[in-house]
């Protein structure tokens, strides 16, 4: 499966009934823009499908808007489902297989005026919504992915640990929004092996390179443990993993600091005191401005330059989870640079061909993301996009990284060095 992947919120525009719609409306709002119309993915599907599959590429992953589909508590839109019929048929027809994204980021204002992912109600509901939605959809979708990067969720908007709503704050929310979404995954997985029992069925996980000396080995431990692991555990009955990885995270502290952190963890009253401080900490921090400013090579987002980052999480996952099938779900760069796109394509591609040589069961790598789109508090100005979108005209050009994609697609070989004979992937 070699693909390319968007969402629904940060392509379609006019999504006024999800909560990231008022969090970015909000007069204090941390968000530098409002998505507005974005890039009118959801009057544009069927040329956008067509120019993926006219670049080679087979797969395409894309999200369906609860907000969308349940605008109101209880009342589905059939109008919408329509919609999302028509797309899916529109991605088959441009000899592309749908991966279909059922949650990714945003909720319907309804839900989260009940509190989102604190409310008893969401695991319930979320199946309720992914019943109706996968049921109106019939067999036209083999793929799907109930959930996209729980821990992002979970850290940014329950922790505060990102400038994503709600905006809560503390470890008591923190580990709730985590069990209601791991029960979410696990309730709407059951469903849908119940109304198509041939569906595959899986989660997109964001995982990191982790390193740590040994002063700071007990709070990436901890952090792994909550961001990552705690997901990849409720997966074990799922048919795939998705991997998304972009970059790495180093904790280095000094080992009297490593020893008092290990302490307070493990006991809940300083635990809920210190891990708000390091979330209000990663939170002043993550602005790419400021990461930018602690040197060395870096993307537009501000992150370390690891393209092969995406090899060492796989391979954790392959040793979590043996035989289990992989894909890449997300992997890409945020760079003004095309050609620093195609070098961090290529150089992540080695690394896992490396690790399929090695007997790694990868099944497919996905791109993220098709086109340049709204990054969520960062608005228009990351470029993710193999295809550049002019948001004046909203025209669609294919950058060469998509042509160096879709050449390895067509072929399914991986040229390691120009000077090698290729190598399947």
């Amino acid at each position: 499966m070699w693909g390319a992947a968007t969402s629904a919120y940060q392509t379609e525009g006019g999504n006024a009934n999800s909560d990231w719609w008022d969090w970015e409306l909000r007069p204090d709002s941390p968000a530098r823009e409002p998505s507005g119309t974005a890039i009118e993915a959801y009057k544009r599907y069927a040329r956008d499908a067509a120019m993926l599959g006219e670049l080679g590429l087979n797969t395409y992953r894309f999200g369906f808007e609860w907000s969308r589909i349940e605008p109101e508590e209880g009342r589905f839109d059939d109008r919408e489902l329509d919609h999302y019929r028509r797309m899916v048929a529109a991605v088959r027809r441009a000899g592309l297989t749908p991966l279909v994204t059922l949650y990714h980021f945003t909720l319907p204002k309804w839900l989260a005026t009940k509190g989102g992912w604190l409310s008893d109600e969401a695991p319930r509901l979320f199946e309720r919504f992914v019943r109706r939605t996968v049921e109106a959809m019939g067999d036209s979708i083999v793929w799907y992915m109930t959930i996209n990067e729980p821990g992002v969720v979970s850290f940014g908007g329950y922790l505060g640990g990102l400038p994503f709503p709600p905006g809560t704050r503390g470890v008591p929310s923190w580990r709730r929004s985590i069990a209601m979404l791991v029960e979410a995954h696990r309730r709407g997985r059951a469903a849908i092996k119940e109304l198509r029992p041939r569906a595959q069925v899986g989660m997109a996980h964001s995982m990191q390179q982790w390193a740590a000396n040994w002063g700071g080995r007990p709070a990436m431990e901890y952090a792994r443990r909550l961001n990552e692991d705690v997901y990849l555990e409720a997966c074990v009955d799922d048919d795939y993993v998705g991997v998304n990885t972009y970059t790495g995270q180093t904790i280095a502290l000094p080992v009297p600091l490593g020893v008092a952190t290990r302490a307070a963890l493990r006991f809940g009253p300083l635990e809920r005191r210190l891990v708000p401080r390091i979330a209000a900490m990663v939170r002043s921090q993550s602005e790419p401005e400021a990461l930018v400013k602690l040197g060395g090579r870096r993307t537009q987002m501000g992150w370390e330059w690891r393209p092969a980052a995406v090899a060492t999480t796989v391979r954790r996952v392959a040793a979590m989870h043996p035989g289990k099938p992989l894909l890449v779900t997300e992997h890409g760069v945020a760079t003004a640079d095309d050609a620093e796109r195609i070098e961090y394509v290529r150089d992540g591609l080695a690394a896992l061909h490396q690790a399929i040589e090695d007997g790694i069961p990868l099944r497919g790598y996905i791109h993220w993301s098709a086109f340049d789109n709204f990054e969520w508090a960062f608005g228009y100005a990351m470029k993710f996009g193999l295809i550049e979108v002019d948001r004046r005209t909203q025209e669609r050009r294919a950058r060469p990284s998509a042509s160096y994609l879709g050449g390895i697609a067509r072929t399914n070989r991986l040229t390691v060095d120009a000077d090698e004979p290729a190598g399947g992937l």
